[in-house]
């Protein structure tokens, strides 16, 4: 079949699959949403939210202190959140001093503890430690879920755990189930 144009509908025919050069059709010219669930397959990353902050938070004694939060909203419950943090802490001198870093599904660590990490120890000399964690959660909804990064004490004594003006992040990834 020969190619024609019908001008009156603007309608190509008798164009075969893969009849189309290479490099003739572009993301422009593709509909909206063309790229279906089946196209892109399982373990496709859908969306990313993140959040930041460079505000100072101190903690002490055996407060868990709330540093950021980032909400995310699945579309497909039965859909996986890559959840992943860094965390720069200061930690004062104190023998035997630990910081923690811990993700909570919720507005605040009231939530669900998904996971705890603890970072470097100090003995009696100013430490930093930057800490990365992360983890996978199964939200089993499509509502807005709510997770929050906080920061510990994790060690007797009178040590503070700070975030020291230093930049904190959260970030959280929608994975194709």
């Amino acid at each position: 079949m020969a190619i024609s144009i019908n001008g009156s509908t603007n309608v190509i025919s008798g164009v075969a699959v893969g009849g189309l050069p290479d490099g003739i059709v572009d993301t422009d010219m593709l509909a909206a949403n063309a790229v279906t669930a089946p196209k892109r397959g399982a373990g496709a990353i859908l969306q990313v939210v993140s959040n930041s902050s460079n505000t100072s938070v101190t903690t002490s004694g055996s407060t868990i202190s709330d540093i950021l939060n980032v909400s995310i909203t699945p579309t497909s419950a039965s859909n996986k959140i890559l959840l992943m943090a860094t965390c720069n802490l200061f930690a004062n001198p104190s023998s035997n001093a630990y910081s923690g870093v811990r993700i909570y599904k919720g507005t605040s660590s009231s939530g669900t503890l998904l996971i705890r990490q603890v970072g470097g120890q100090t003995d009696g000399v100013n430490t930093y430690t930057q800490t990365g964690i992360s983890i996978v959660d199964s939200p089993n909804t499509t509502s807005a879920t709510t997770y929050t990064l906080a920061i510990s004490r994790e060690s007797s004594g009178t040590n503070n755990v700070s975030t020291d003006g230093e930049t904190y992040t959260i970030i959280a990834q929608e994975i194709a189930a």
